[in-house]
């Protein structure tokens, strides 16, 4: 009996040891891995209903007050997408401030009734923009969670460039410049993201500045070379240039603001030098001799915006019009630069029956004051921390370079109304998800690994 029990516990003390000896399983590399691993649960008909909206949004099916046919659907499907905010650091914030921002808006425009003209057009037009930029932000923040996102860039790409129109009286004389650049430039890139080949990404981004620099589009060719120089730098032998890797995302961010003072001089010599032409050429030596710089040549309404923001620092509200000596604060400043504010422009563009100083910035305070500029500086540093983490880790693609560089561009001079559909592209890509329940300073190093198409909690990945 005892011989029969020690032949048992030796058996079995062999299959344990035979068990353990036994080689880990090899995981098979399906070529799947840049879709989202809840591909498998979520049903054909969302990912439609992601795809359907997405489009919409792009094309900025214009209806009236303000209100687009995206706007409405992304209004319609809130319970949706409301949940998606607390899992991506900074985004509740965002649409909390940016209502907020509304309300002040309304306010500001009710104190100044006594003494000003106040647009209801423009009130409403306003108020529902921002509101649908802020819904729509949230919808496309959840179709990371359905889709990869180089695949939300590319519908909503295709969006962009549906809508683009030949109403532009310029677009004849330059469809690239004033009328494909942006949409074409998100699709194209948006392409070279899924089919995740770095070089392709690059060739990509170079075709494109060479483009850019072909048709006169200063501000898009110092855009696209920007991306470019990151794209290349991101490709370096990191085992040889260890030296040269910044591994905190505040130290892109300053890395980004050198490289750009350079990008714009050299830009700036080049153009003097007619690399681009002797139309361009001649354009930015006026711009130079009248303004002094490039920038404020080029883009008068800045220096309109800092008088202003002198004049009445909590700013007008969203249907409010500036009155005679409103208007004089504006034009005194824009002749500080020795501009000519007399020529119809600043009348019937910039203050004909709206307010409108050309960036995101100036935009969002004149309408919305205090709370809108909080609001800009959010989304700003939003974007740029989510870029800082990408670039930091080797990560960032062209797509979100490049979106990321315009937002940048049109955060001081491009218009809040051109520019919010790239606000909520991008905003929506940059977001960084939280992380599990980690300590604050193992969660920070997650974060920072996986700030593109990453979601921690379900697992998807671009």
């Amino acid at each position: 009996m005892r011989k029969s029990t020690q032949q048992t516990v030796t058996k079995q003390r062999a299959s344990a040891r035979q068990t353990r000896e036994q080689p880990e399983p090899i995981a098979v590399n399906s070529g799947r891995d840049r879709v989202p691993s809840t591909e498998a649960v979520v049903p054909r008909s969302t990912k439609i209903l992601a795809v359907i909206v997405l489009v919409l949004i792009g094309l900025r099916l214009d209806l009236p007050l303000g209100i687009t046919v995206g706007y409405l659907a992304a209004a319609a499907l809130i319970p949706l997408w409301l949940p998606t905010l607390g899992r991506y650091r900074g985004a509740l914030t965002l649409v909390l401030i940016g209502f907020v921002a509304v309300g002040s808006g309304i306010w500001l425009s009710v104190l100044a009734k006594p003494t000003h003209v106040i647009a209801m057009s423009e009130l409403a037009g306003n108020s529902i923009g921002l509101v649908g930029l802020l819904c729509s932000f949230g919808f496309v923040l959840w179709t990371r969670s359905v889709l990869p996102d180089s695949w939300v860039a590319l519908w909503f790409g295709l969006g962009l460039l549906g809508s683009v129109t030949t109403d532009n009286a310029r677009f004849f004389d330059n469809p690239w410049r004033f009328g494909f650049s942006f949409a074409l430039t998100v699709v194209i890139l948006a392409i070279a993201h899924i089919l995740d080949r770095r070089w392709f990404d690059l060739l990509a981004v170079l075709g494109l500045t060479a483009l850019s620099m072909l048709t006169d589009a200063r501000s898009s060719f110092a855009i696209l070379l920007l991306t470019l120089i990151l794209l290349a730098w991101q490709m370096r032998p990191t085992s040889r240039f260890r030296y040269l890797r910044i591994r905190s995302g505040a130290g892109v961010v300053v890395a980004l603001g050198v490289l750009a003072v350079v990008v714009y001089n050299l830009g700036q010599a080049a153009i003097v030098a007619g690399l681009f032409g002797e139309a361009t050429r001649a354009r930015t030596i006026d711009q130079l001799n009248t303004a002094g710089s490039l920038i404020l040549g080029g883009r008068p309404e800045l220096a309109a915006t800092a008088s202003l923001m002198a004049h009445q620092p909590y700013g007008f509200g969203a249907g409010t019009l500036l009155n005679p000596t409103d208007l004089l604060a504006a034009k005194t400043g824009m002749a500080s630069i020795s501009y000519d504010p007399d020529n119809g422009y600043v009348e019937n563009y910039m203050f004909g029956g709206n307010i409108e100083l050309h960036s995101v910035l100036g935009d969002l305070w004149a309408r919305f004051g205090i709370p809108g500029v909080l609001l800009a500086v959010v989304i700003l540093f939003l974007v740029l921390r989510g870029v800082g983490a990408a670039v930091a880790a080797n990560r960032a693609s062209g797509i979100l370079l490049f979106l990321v560089v315009n937002t940048v561009w049109v955060f001081f001079f491009g218009p809040l109304y051109t520019a919010t559909r790239l606000l909520i592209l991008v905003l929506a890509l940059t977001l960084i998800p939280k992380g599990p329940d980690l300590p604050n300073p193992v969660r920070r190093r997650v974060g920072a690994l996986f700030p593109f198409g990453k979601s921690l909690k379900t697992g998807a990945r671009d």
